[in-house]
């Protein structure tokens, strides 16, 4: 197809400059005309300036550096790849300075994060990825597993736009996934029946102080007898770092006993620096040692299944663990007038309002 005539204005310069004249200032303009791609450049004002680029650009076999680099398509750098940037990042987690047992969750996570994204360009990660790999997991029926690594997958690439690895968070515009709650709440009287049926004396003190003071499954197994100073039993929080001082005094009428009480039955004949204790001796530990959270966990739920049998207490498929106990204690002192949130240690009110609600195990009074 035969090019089309060109302009008489035009006619002067050579094949595929152009000139334009702007009509509000009367200045003449240059404009080369990429044959390939039609693509148009600016050449400026001076007419032999523009003439010598477009004879160059036009040439099979010079061309002028400056207008060949206009007319490339322009580089877009890679980056950090998940995998690089995921160094750094742990940097600035380690620096949060979390629990033990968090910044193993975290590390664990993490790892299949980069196992799924590793390869890829932070900027190259789409929306798109990642609500595939989110719905994947609530899929596969584990919908707080997707949570949680939305949760993780947020906050990297927040931290990404921070440190200019990238320019935006893909994970904003997907939706969390929906869960539900299963696992059921710890009544009084299952608590009570439990307390009753079994015979090792450390799990009868974790117990009551758990209930006395609401604290988590660790912080109790940490107790130690030293904690207890000036009238108060002193808590550093594994999990948040809380400092809580919780009065010895502090007792539930349901359970007719203070925290007094309980850190004195805690002291046997068995020299131990923990208020929750092995009294006997086995193949792996000596009497006196700490008791250890799967120990705790295990045994909890050994006697609850045994209890709830010989009382006749129905139990669903997803039975009360220990640190339901827990709620359990926000529950008993809201009752008693005392404000949970100061006791559990929690930021915020919300958190403490999701403990105290019994999921349908208790009864509602109306007066």
């Amino acid at each position: 197809m035969a090019p089309r005539p060109r302009n008489q204005g035009s006619k002067d310069l050579p094949p595929n400059l152009y000139r334009k004249t702007d009509r509000r200032n009367g200045v003449t303009y240059y404009t080369y005309r990429d044959p390939v791609t039609g693509r148009m450049f600016g050449l400026g004002k001076e007419k032999e300036s523009a003439v010598r680029e477009a004879v160059a650009a036009n040439s099979a076999e010079v061309l002028k550096p400056a207008l060949e680099t206009r007319m490339a398509a322009p580089k877009v750098e890679r980056g950090k790849t998940f995998s690089e940037w995921l160094v750094d990042y742990k940097v600035e987690y380690a620096e949060k300075e979390l629990s033990l047992h968090t910044t193993r969750n975290f590390y664990s996570r993490v790892k299949r994060l980069e196992v799924q994204f590793g390869h890829m360009a932070v900027r190259e990660i789409k929306t798109m990825d990642i609500a595939a790999y989110l719905t994947g997991l609530t899929k596969e029926g584990k919908a707080n597993m997707s949570k949680a690594m939305r949760s993780i997958l947020r906050d990297i690439f927040a931290e990404g736009i921070a440190a200019g690895v990238c320019e935006s968070n893909p994970v904003d515009a997907t939706k969390a996934a929906r869960t539900k709650v299963t696992r059921e709440r710890l009544s009084l009287e299952l608590w009570k029946a439990i307390y009753a049926t079994t015979d090792r004396p450390w799990l009868k003190h974790a117990m009551e102080l758990a209930l006395l003071t609401g604290q988590r499954r660790d912080d109790i197994r940490s107790m130690l007898f030293k904690h207890e100073k000036d009238g108060f039993l002193h808590i550093v929080q594994s999990k948040t770092g809380a400092r809580l001082r919780i009065s010895t005094a502090i007792r539930l009428k349901v359970l007719d006993v203070d925290l007094a009480t309980v850190i004195k039955r805690c002291r046997d004949q068995v020299l131990s620096q923990h208020l929750v204790h092995y009294t006997k001796p086995n193949a792996r530990v000596k009497a006196g040692y700490p008791v250890t959270l799967e120990v705790l966990t295990r045994q909890f739920a050994k006697e609850r299944d045994r209890a709830a049998a010989a009382y006749g207490i129905p139990l669903s498929e997803h039975p009360p663990s220990f640190h339901e106990m827990r709620s359990l204690s926000a529950r008993l002192h809201a009752a008693e007038g005392r404000d949970p949130q100061k006791l559990l240690g929690h930021r915020t009110a919300a958190m403490t309002d999701v403990y105290r609600d019994s999921r349908g195990t208790e009864w509602i009074d109306v007066a």
